[in-house]
């Protein structure tokens, strides 16, 4: 049985996830920025190899600021952003939260990349922050 399940806006993409979260940020680096289009982007981090998804996704690949390899895998028809992955964390998979059908399992833990967040995004002060990605 999943633990969450979720889906892309058209809905031609969708997952089921068989792990609790390792953990759950708040991204607000300007790569995450740019590809959520919005002010910060809430990623829940899960074993990749428990993440059945059905539809073909799309992908697009690019370096971050480390030199790791970043990918992002989203919906060919509706461009809805789903998953990510990071070279140097083998078999860990994002999902972005907004894709979650179970809201009331987000609940963030840090706030990362803070030294790059937009002045006027207001965050939690209860939340851990940190002002890049922790180790």
């Amino acid at each position: 049985m999943s633990v969450f399940s979720g889906n892309c806006l058209c809905g031609k993409i969708s997952y089921r996830c068989y792990s609790k979260p390792n953990t759950i940020f708040n991204c607000h680096c300007v790569d995450c920025r740019r590809a959520t289009g919005s002010v910060f982007g809430t990623n829940l981090f899960v074993p990749e190899n428990k993440v059945e998804i059905q539809g073909k996704v799309s992908s697009f690949t690019h370096k971050s600021d480390s030199g790791s390899t970043m990918t992002k895998l989203f919906c060919p028809n509706c461009g809805s952003l789903l998953f990510g992955r990071n070279s140097a964390k083998p078999n860990v998979m994002s999902i972005r939260a907004g894709t979650v059908e179970q809201v009331e399992m987000i609940k963030p833990l840090v706030n990362v990349f803070v030294i790059s967040k937009i002045p006027s995004t207001p965050i939690d002060e209860n939340l851990k922050q940190a002002a890049r990605m922790p180790s």
